[in-house]
């Protein structure tokens, strides 16, 4: 693990300068989580990556420590960040000599995804960790899925939260990604656990269901196995679904 991290994660604060001052942290991701996307990104070895969130860069140093292993070419991690959080994260980028491998784009991602999808890029490792707002994760998704290869993975942080999970489920439902590798699963109550197991039971006893819910998977991200912190999925084939292809998710 590169020294910035190393210090970053023991004092829970960040370097933002060259004075040695120091500011707290605070929406990053874990040491662990990170461990995480460094397996996936060496077991991929993309020639091309994607994030999308940059805050005080934490992610983006576990992926350009990969980048420097793996001897990736110039500017082959993209990076996708409209708001400003400071300089700390550029700080400890150029700090452990690892801003050759960046390609930050100060915008939207729904401008850039789709410039890039016009422009024709590719990519093999997507890693979303941005607004949990439903329609703009899901139409991340759906731009990311058309830069990304057969065999390429795309992960996606909080995906236990609310619009995110159910982005997830939609994801679970297409035939042409499969769940790679999970992190973290969730903790729950045993207060949460009964209220489960009642509305299972009451669900059970609604005459006609399956008749009329048809459109809707009335299982639980529980009984999906999708209550995790953080989800890859693996696109295994390309979109070859028909025009009317419809299931619930």
């Amino acid at each position: 693990m590169l020294d910035s991290l190393k210090e970053i994660f023991q004092l829970g604060t960040i370097e933002i300068n060259d004075r040695g001052e120091r500011t707290k942290l605070n929406s990053h991701t874990s040491e662990g989580q990170g461990i995480f996307l460094q397996e996936l990104y060496s077991f991929i070895k993309p020639q091309k990556s994607l994030e999308v969130g940059f805050a005080f860069g934490i992610s983006t140093l576990f992926i350009l420590e990969k980048c420097r292993e793996l001897n990736a070419e110039e500017k082959s991690h993209i990076v996708i960040e409209p708001m400003s959080w400071g300089e700390a994260a550029i700080y400890n980028i150029r700090k452990e000599g690892l801003e050759k491998y960046i390609d930050i784009r100060n915008d939207f991602s729904d401008v850039v995804l789709p410039r890039l999808f016009l422009n024709k890029e590719r990519i093999q490792f997507a890693y979303v960790d941005t607004t949990k707002v439903f329609d703009i994760v899901l139409q991340d998704f759906y731009f990311i899925d058309k830069l990304l290869d057969v065999g390429g993975v795309i992960v996606f942080d909080d995906a236990n939260t609310g619009g995110i999970n159910v982005v997830m489920r939609f994801i679970n439902s297409l035939p042409h990604y499969e769940i790679m590798e999970k992190y973290k699963k969730s903790d729950v109550s045993n207060l949460y656990k009964a209220g489960e197991w009642l509305f299972r039971m009451a669900l059970s006893l609604v005459p006609l269901k399956r008749k009329y819910m048809r459109f809707y998977n009335l299982k639980t991200r529980r009984q999906l196995d999708l209550d995790y912190q953080c989800i890859a999925f693996r696109k295994i084939a390309k979109d070859t679904r028909p025009w009317n292809w419809d299931k619930a998710f």
